[in-house]
């Protein structure tokens, strides 16, 4: 008798193993499709921040070509954008625009290319940059003898219109001879 019951519940109980397998491996197809969204989601927050990376490294190094055009002049460089702008009846000297020495671009004259759709300057990594010099002030330069004058002028660089950096470039003329 005894025998007959533990044989009649292990009859009642045909299956459930194969519900448990099943039901494990649901839970681990669900773990596992988790994680390969996680990952798919983890590579593109890494390429992005590559980019993001790389784009500044561009125009953080594009910024660099000022100093070669400044270097070629012998003279102070006259400023580009004579046009004045529209709206404005008069220049306004504290406006960067008409500060503006070598334009982002193309270089002519009215054409910041704010919108970054002109000629590039240059291209790094197959990224493509611009720079803006814009004159800032002058200063007698100390250590040299008279007329010589110290310029500042700040150079904006772009990298494919998405990463700028902006910084101070100094450079030494002479002028008035």
């Amino acid at each position: 008798m005894k025998y007959l019951l533990i044989h009649g519940c292990l009859n009642d109980e045909h299956g459930f193993a194969l519900l448990i397998v099943q039901l494990a491996l649901a839970v681990l197809t669900v773990m596992g499709v988790a994680a390969v969204n996680t990952s798919n989601f983890e590579f593109k927050i890494s390429g992005n921040e590559r980019m993001a990376r790389q784009r500044f490294i561009i125009s953080d190094s594009g910024w660099k070509q000022a100093g070669p055009f400044l270097n070629a002049l012998n003279s102070p460089p006259d400023v580009v954008n004579k046009t004045l702008k529209s709206g404005d009846t008069s220049y306004d000297w504290d406006d960067a625009y008409y500060n503006t020495v070598r334009n982002f671009g193309s270089g002519t004259d009215g054409n910041t290319n704010d919108t970054f759709t002109g000629n590039p300057d240059g291209t790094i990594n197959t990224m493509l940059y611009w720079y803006q010099v814009v004159y800032d002030s002058d200063v007698p330069a100390q250590g040299f003898s008279e007329g010589y004058r110290s310029f500042q002028y700040t150079v904006t660089c772009n990298a494919n219109g998405q990463a700028q950096v902006t910084t101070g470039v100094r450079k030494v003329f002479k002028v008035g001879y």
